[in-house]
């Protein structure tokens, strides 16, 4: 299970190179627009939370690399409300830029806000999205203080418990860093996609 976890996380660095490429493919069929630059950071923030992921477990810091998971799925739901809000890309990415909160948006109906809990309900109907359900759910476990730190640190076997306060992440089972590598990956590809496909659907209609 190790070499798989290797394999997954050397997907993971590749995934650096491709959203730069991705990136520059916008920059260069649309300029510096409102929403480019919003696809702008939330490619940066991608490569580096995948960067540091990679670090911290590489350091067998998993407990600190588990939010991570979470933070590159807000990134894709974030990028997935820009097709959902009432408001035309460029005008949602000026109003985010200006600091208006997307749970306060309505969505296209105006009839309903975009909370997270919201668009994971969306997206999640889409077709190679339905992971993001779960994600979220044990994402948020470890963003919030929950059980999941608990059996992070002690390991209890009847009466007695293994563990401590250790610099490492020996008590967290390798499939679930395997699980939590795989997701960080499917983040950064829904965000390459939907990005990739937004292009190909304005260039499209030119």
């Amino acid at each position: 299970m190790k070499h798989e976890l290797v394999e997954y996380l050397n997907e993971l660095n590749v995934e650096g190179n491709l959203l730069i490429q991705i990136g520059k493919k916008f920059l260069q069929n649309f300029g510096a627009t409102e929403f480019t630059l919003f696809c702008m950071a939330i490619l940066n923030r991608t490569i580096n939370l995948n960067q540091g992921y990679i670090s911290l477990l590489n350091d067998e810091n998993y407990i600190a690399a588990a939010h991570f998971v979470r933070l590159n799925l807000d990134s894709l739901l974030r990028l997935f409300a820009s097709s959902q809000s009432e408001y035309d890309y460029e005008s949602f990415a000026k109003k985010v830029r200006d600091g208006d909160k997307i749970s306060t948006m309505l969505d296209s109906n105006k009839q309903k806000k975009l909370f997270d809990s919201e668009l994971v309900k969306r997206l999640k109907k889409i077709k190679g999205f339905s992971w993001v359900n779960n994600v979220y759910n044990i994402g948020s476990g470890f963003v919030h203080f929950s059980h999941q730190h608990i059996y992070s640190t002690i390991k209890i076997e009847g009466n007695s418990f293994k563990g401590g306060i250790i610099k490492s992440d020996e008590l967290i089972p390798i499939k679930e860093k395997i699980a939590g590598t795989y997701y960080m990956k499917q983040s950064s590809i829904g965000i390459r996609v939907f990005i990739e496909d937004w292009i190909d659907n304005r260039n499209s209609s030119k």
